[in-house]
């Protein structure tokens, strides 16, 4: 079906191939020193992105949505290299002649291009640690050190290595409960038991409790079932609209999908225990943009992922026009919201402005 953000992308694709061509066509130059030839390699590179991505938008095999997302970020790249060296050359032509100055613009086009992979690599395997406090007037004995992780996306791009990495993270850490705001598998199961991605996974479940809801990837194909029965064998206690009492100290909450069309409403998930026991009541809500409802039933602290921040320049900036909460703490009314970027990625091997992280919460 025709959706109003292809015909968005579509226009700002072609408009970053309206202002790539020009300076493309003054690095290539030394490539096809006639204009002709310029012309027709120009040309065919515009046939070729505008093709792949038309056939990704539509899904004509082999090419899908990812495949659109990383043409439009590689252009996105390719504009942020050759549109200020086209620039520099257009202002310095017409000063005083700079001896040789085309031919290091070209020669250092290629490096300042790979910066931003070398960049986005970095960011999103080498996983953070931030830190935040969340006060409670109501009953706690004493604090409690909370992990928060989402969108791990286990699969071709998130696997055993990472979860290594994660597994270390929290051994350094030490929390109290492991929660996971959901998007643990990247759409499919297959790649996670292929790799058996579940012996590493289990070893989290083995040292620490972990609670955790299911996101919008863990429902897209219809295995909904096979994810919760992978989770549930490495050890991982699945929350579908339920509640409990961890340790005596925390009601803890989570809640379905917005994708699940059973999902009860958040006033439906407090009985009365839990409005009269003055313990902090705790939501897992993978989509943060439900806060507001959330707050409204009474909840104290709600803790989301599902923006990965954007996690790539410029959907970092421009997520801010379609997520009302992106990432952060944020107080909502008498709620404390709490959106992490994420461990894992969707869609490219990149995080460009963001960075992949585990959030510890200290509730006091």
């Amino acid at each position: 079906m025709f959706h109003y953000r292809i015909l968005i992308a579509a226009g700002v694709l072609q408009i970053i191939l309206l202002f790539l061509l020009p300076a493309l066509n003054f690095l290539i130059k030394p490539l096809f020193r006639i204009k002709k030839w310029r012309f027709i390699a120009l040309s065919l590179f515009w046939t070729v992105c505008t093709a792949i991505w038309v056939a990704s938008m539509w899904r004509i095999s082999p090419f899908g949505f990812r495949t659109g997302a990383g043409v439009l970020l590689l252009l996105i790249y390719a504009l942020s290299t050759a549109l200020p060296l086209w620039l520099i050359r257009q202002i310095y032509r017409f000063r005083q002649p700079v001896k040789n100055a085309d031919k290091i613009l070209r020669i250092i086009a290629i490096p300042l291009f790979l910066m931003w992979f070398v960049w986005g690599v970095v960011s999103a395997y080498t996983p953070r640690t931030v830190y935040y406090s969340a006060n409670t007037q109501k009953t706690l004995t004493e604090p409690i050190k909370i992990a928060l992780i989402a969108d791990l996306h286990l699969g071709n791009l998130i696997g055993n290595y990472s979860l290594q990495q994660l597994n270390q993270i929290l051994n350094d850490e030490n929390p109290d409960i492991v929660l996971l705001a959901g998007d643990i598998i990247d759409d499919l199961p297959d790649v996670y038991r292929q790799k058996n991605m579940e012996k590493e996974f289990a070893q989290i479940a083995a040292k620490y409790p972990v609670y955790a809801v299911l996101g919008n990837h863990d429902n897209y194909r219809g295995v909904q079932a096979e994810i919760e029965n992978d989770m549930r064998k490495a050890g991982v206690i699945l929350l579908r609209d339920e509640s409990v009492l961890f340790e005596d100290k925390i009601w803890l909450t989570g809640r379905r999908d917005k994708q699940e069309k059973q999902r009860l409403k958040p006033h439906k998930l407090i009985n009365e225990t839990m409005r009269q026991s003055n313990k902090p009541l705790i939501v897992i809500d993978h989509q943060p943009d439900q806060a507001p409802n959330n707050a409204a039933a009474g909840f104290d602290i709600q803790l989301s992922g599902h923006t990965h921040a954007g996690q790539t320049f410029p959907a970092n900036y421009v997520i801010h026009f379609f997520q009302p909460f992106v990432y952060g703490k944020y107080d909502i009314d008498n709620m404390q919201l709490f959106v992490t970027s994420g461990y894992g990625l969707w869609g490219v091997p990149l995080r460009i402005g963001t960075r992949a992280e585990v959030m510890m919460i200290e509730l006091k």
